[in-house]
């Protein structure tokens, strides 16, 4: 199996932008927003996120020619999560604002007009802090632990905090474990027989740490693992040959509603173009809803019109890889539950070409 895992991806009026330019040196893919709404610096991380940049200069200017409400109003409509972010110290001497007005402004955002109101010092940070935020919404958000973590007060400290993780090993058997094989990468590549060398440790614990630090990571953490997949292998949907025609598409409807399809297919056999929303839990009316409304414009994106004006049919398909039991009630959707074993041995194949020369140790 073939093929490039996607890179993020943001939306962006302003494509050339400083802030553009270096989310682009990050990695990032940037695709330019073709709209007509005046001079926004807007960014669109995800279906129901979007980002308006305002340096200090440009937030003032908003509050005086209103266009930062006219502005809020627009995000509030299109997005669960509008976001506001005020970029550079604002000079209240210089402004020839009263500071109360910028503070109720600011107050306005939040309270009146429902929207997040962050600060950042530079373009630098706001590019940081919105490729952390496209990643969250793209990928997810990673789970937090409910264990409180001290910090390290040297390097053998963060060791056996590293050692401490593994099965059964409090602070005693950490340092016990150091101080017999001299460091984390001599524990790992022990064999069960040696580990049982160490004061404290019998057979079967000593099993369990080496399974644990040899076992392969064999889960489908996000919708983008399971996306990931399914692009270069798409036997785990359909049952027959079928072409890519996009991942993460993007069109805008004549309502102005952003509409974002995980995967887009042409199955020639029963020529049909297919629009597949993927999901990592349970199946719900909520997601065939969406997708509903992304068949019901398919018509508005220049890529579908194209097939859909030469006669293709139009079908959806609902997949996740946990186990439910939600029936759609369109007749056009489908709801498939990808099975995960397949979608974890993809997802090691693919970690096997990016790391060819990873193997047991």
């Amino acid at each position: 199996m073939t093929g490039e895992v996607t890179r993020l991806r943001i939306w962006a009026t302003k494509p050339a932008s400083p802030v553009s330019v270096r989310l682009w040196e990050l990695g990032l893919d940037v695709v330019p927003i073709e709209e007509d709404e005046g001079d926004v610096d807007r960014y669109v991380l995800g279906p129901q996120l979007a980002v308006e940049r305002r340096t200090a200069r440009t937030f003032l200017l908003g509050i005086q020619d209103k266009t930062l409400f006219t502005s809020a109003i627009y995000l509030r409509e299109h997005f669960e999560i509008p976001v506001v972010v005020v970029e550079g110290a604002i000079n209240y001497a210089a402004s020839g604002f009263h500071p109360q007005a910028i503070r109720g402004a600011l107050s306005s955002m939040m309270l009146e007009y429902g929207l997040s109101v962050v600060s950042t010092p530079d373009a630098e940070e706001t590019a940081s802090l919105l490729a952390m935020m496209a990643r969250h919404a793209q990928v997810g958000i990673p789970e937090i632990s409910l264990v409180p973590k001290r910090k390290a007060v040297n390097l053998p400290d963060l060791e056996r905090r590293v050692v401490e993780m593994l099965p059964s090993c409090g602070r005693v058997a950490a340092r016990d474990l150091l101080q017999h094989f001299g460091s984390v990468e001599c524990i790992v590549r022990a064999t069960v027989h040696e580990l049982q060398q160490v004061r404290g440790i019998g057979a079967a614990r000593a099993a369990e740490i080496h399974r644990v630090l040899h076992a392969d990571y064999d889960a489908v953490d996000t919708e983008q693992n399971l996306e990931d997949a399914i692009q270069v292998a798409p036997s785990l949907l359909f049952d027959h040959p079928v072409d890519l025609l996009a991942r993460q598409h993007l069109f805008i409807t004549a309502a102005v509603e952003r509409n974002i399809v995980d995967l887009a297919y042409w199955d020639p056999q029963n020529a049909a173009l297919v629009l597949v929303e993927l999901k990592r839990g349970g199946l719900t009316s909520e997601h065939e809803t969406q997708l509903r409304r992304y068949l019901a414009t398919a018509q508005e994106s220049p890529l579908f019109s194209n097939y859909l004006q030469a006669g293709a049919r139009l079908r959806g398909i609902l997949a996740t890889v946990s186990r439910c039991t939600y029936t759609p009630e369109s007749t056009d959707i489908q709801a498939v539950i990808v099975d995960e074993a397949a979608v974890i041995a993809v997802l090691k194949e693919l970690r096997n070409q990016r790391q060819p020369h990873v193997g047991g140790l």
